[in-house]
């Protein structure tokens, strides 16, 4: 089982989009996960510039914004009950699997 998954709030803990002044604003939702380079693309943070060629599928060129990669490792998990970034453990419950907080121990699935 995984410890990331799509749709998982995380908040950049490393790297050149970590803020110590508002965590809340680096924060936002994985939005695709890339496990063989180890790459995670987040909503709304590491925007890149993309200049686009007038197509007929895009009639307007120009420049757009859209979200890069951030490496896995500088993005933790946010739990919903503690409201904080944490790591993340499995426990098995039953014959299933669940991920749980490891600061609350509350579930996050």
């Amino acid at each position: 089982m995984e410890k990331l998954k799509v749709g998982d709030t995380v908040q950049v803990i490393a790297g050149a989009e970590r803020s110590e002044k508002t965590p809340a604003t680096k924060r936002g939702k994985v939005l695709k996960i890339d496990r063989d380079a180890q790459r995670v693309t987040v909503e709304g943070l590491r925007l890149v510039k993309r200049h686009l060629r007038k197509t007929p599928q895009q009639p307007e060129g120009g420049i757009v914004e859209k979200p890069g990669t951030i490496q896995i490792s500088d993005v933790q998990v946010v739990c919903a009950k503690c409201d904080k970034p944490t790591r993340v453990g499995i426990r098995a419950d039953g014959d299933k699997k669940k991920r749980f907080c490891k600061n609350c121990d509350a579930l996050i699935d």
